[in-house]
């Protein structure tokens, strides 16, 4: 009888978990990991976007409608080269005017909060983290891009949010949210 009851007890334990949406990978509520075993990351994201897994780098798109997409990745550091977040972008803007149209960095805007205050930047794992902006025409589309960049180890970790111009505002906070829900193992 003892035994009957623990075990029901377990699995009723079990069954909650699963039905408040708790993983064992930690995902926040209303999200889920996106990156593979393998990675040095959890990388979140809201459970009502779509994962991709065709390119072997973690990511998702929002849905079928709207491809807007996030990433996370990373790149080896190059000592004395790039080797700095500052580094990072300066190389990264520079190769993107070779090969994007009409490429263009753009300024970050400020983000307020009701009482006019200055909302800071998210972080990537609490880390200092560098956020930039740039657009660029792809074929009759503008596209905008956010990547927001930290270090750790010998590594760069890149996360890319990519939409068309005029759908990029509509997931700010998600955005937001996704950059300063990602975790290292």
């Amino acid at each position: 009888m003892k035994k009957s009851l623990i075990s029901l007890l377990s699995l009723l334990f079990a069954l909650t978990l699963v039905l408040t949406g708790c993983s064992q990978d930690g995902a926040p509520d209303g999200y889920k990991n996106v990156a593979n075993e393998n990675d040095a990351f959890y990388f979140y994201v809201p459970t009502t976007w779509v994962s991709n897994t065709s390119g072997g780098t973690a990511s998702a798109y929002y849905s079928s409608d709207d491809y807007s997409n996030v990433s996370f990745t990373c790149m080896v550091i190059d000592p004395g080269k790039t080797d700095t977040l500052d580094t990072y972008k300066a190389t990264a803007l520079e190769e993107f005017a070779v090969i994007l149209p009409e490429f263009k960095e753009l300024a970050r805007e400020e983000k307020l909060d009701e009482n006019g205050v200055s909302i800071p930047d998210p972080k990537i794992a609490d880390k200092e983290t560098l956020i930039f902006e740039y657009e660029c025409k792809l074929g009759d589309d503008h596209y905008r891009y956010l990547q927001a960049v930290t270090m750790k180890d010998s590594f760069f970790y890149i996360f890319t949010y990519t939409s068309l111009a005029e759908n990029f505002d509509k997931h700010a906070d998600a955005i937001d949210s996704i950059i300063s829900n990602i975790k290292f193992k």
